[in-house]
């Protein structure tokens, strides 16, 4: 018996202007590496569990803390960046 494929999700424009992490500095390689496992988690959270179209900008939004295994990787820190952020705007402010 197979499956209906999921719906696709809806386009999704996220602009970030500013990204406050409390800890050690990032080398410009570690940087980049945290972007890309942030973009690349985010999309596949948004295909898997789409998020609501919402209009306007918000001012801010506070995720949830992220777990101290995240804190030595930068790949698993976007990771954690991401899924944080896809709970708190599926959460709504």
């Amino acid at each position: 018996m197979s499956r209906a494929p999921a719906p696709a999700a809806a386009p999704l424009t996220l602009s970030i202007e500013r990204l406050r992490l409390d800890g050690p500095a990032l080398s410009p390689l570690q940087t980049q590496q945290l972007q890309r496992a942030f973009a690349a988690e985010l999309t596949r959270l948004h295909r898997i569990e789409p998020l609501a179209p919402r209009g306007g900008a918000l001012a801010s939004l506070q995720a949830p803390p992220l777990g101290a295994a995240a804190s030595g990787d930068p790949v698993r820190l976007g990771v954690e960046l991401a899924r944080g952020l896809h709970r708190a705007l599926a959460r709504g402010p």
